[in-house]
């Protein structure tokens, strides 16, 4: 489905469009791939792998000190590691930076192994609509949602 997607995606181009253009796709490993060569199993987490590279390229600082001292030889040699938090209607994913991009080969998805390289984001079901229950003395979050217009209730 993906692949006929992508195809009719490519048609609505001009004919020379592709020529002059280069496009390309976020992968789950947080690279990027020609539309000819990307495929279903690279783009399950592509959307928070796009969120991990964009505050890793924006928000990672090496030291403390980076910002303040741009102009001194001396800073700290400590890393400040970027946590990531980026919450949905109904999930949230939150990752790690440390100045490196953490991979994983194989995981286990709503309880489906997949088994293709990605950044090691970690998604809970629970966002910013999902909507809490108690049952039997416990309490329960989603899979429902609160289904706010036009956006998450909190």
């Amino acid at each position: 489905k993906i692949t006929t997607y992508l195809n009719s995606f490519q048609h609505g181009f001009d004919d020379d469009l592709m020529d002059k253009v280069r496009l390309t796709f976020m992968k789950s490993d947080g690279g990027l791939t020609p539309v000819n060569d990307f495929g279903g199993h690279q783009a399950i987490l592509s959307g928070p792998a796009g969120g991990v590279i964009g505050y890793a390229k924006t928000s990672y600082r090496k030291s403390s000190t980076d910002d303040e001292n741009e102009n001194s030889s001396s800073t700290s040699s400590a890393i400040m590691p970027v946590i990531g938090f980026d919450m949905g209607g109904t999930s949230t994913d939150v990752s790690r930076y440390d100045g490196s991009l953490e991979l994983v080969f194989e995981t286990t998805t709503a309880g489906v192994a997949i088994q293709a390289p990605q950044l090691d984001i970690n998604t809970v079901a629970a966002g910013g609509g999902s909507r809490l229950f108690l049952r039997n003395g416990m309490f329960y979050v989603g899979p429902e949602s609160a289904g706010a217009h036009p956006g998450p209730v909190c």
